[in-house]
């Protein structure tokens, strides 16, 4: 009988019995998910469109580029097609710190999933006031949310 196999066994058993426990996993709670859009991509394409899929509860932030030197800027309210889906939860402009007048920032929406189903965000970029250029730019995002 090898004397090597019984003590073996011990510290096996002993170095099990040590060993962390593994947690379960968290259960995945509301995510974000952004779509990002640059001043310079802006410039480029003057319609945008964006598909994205959400889970009930989380987030969609969407961040496009403007400048607010040229008169032009973003609705602040996006245009939601299905509110039991899709609401508008806020809406900030952000221009860079320690920038130059006339230097492009961003205006960043966040959009609440509520439940399952689709719904269209349409947003546009244009000049708001009588005779000024309207939808010069328009953004649209397809959203789903399972």
């Amino acid at each position: 009988m090898n004397r090597c196999l019984p003590a073996a066994l011990i510290l096996t058993a002993l170095l099990a019995a040590c060993a962390p426990k593994s947690e379960p996993p968290a259960p995945a709670g509301p995510k974000t998910t952004t779509i990002a859009i640059s001043y310079d991509d802006l410039l480029n394409q003057k319609n945008i469109t964006r598909d994205v899929t959400l889970a009930v509860g989380d987030t969609l932030q969407i961040s496009l580029g403007s400048n607010a030197s040229t008169g032009y800027r973003w609705n602040p309210d996006m245009q939601i097609s299905n509110s039991a889906v899709l609401v508008q939860a806020g809406h900030e402009m952000i221009t860079p710190s320690g920038s130059q007048a006339g230097t492009p920032g961003s205006e960043v929406w966040a959009l609440q999933a509520l439940g399952r189903g689709a719904a269209t965000v349409k947003g546009s970029y244009g000049r708001p006031w009588p005779g000024g250029e309207q939808d010069a730019w328009t953004f649209t995002a397809r959203v789903t949310v399972n």
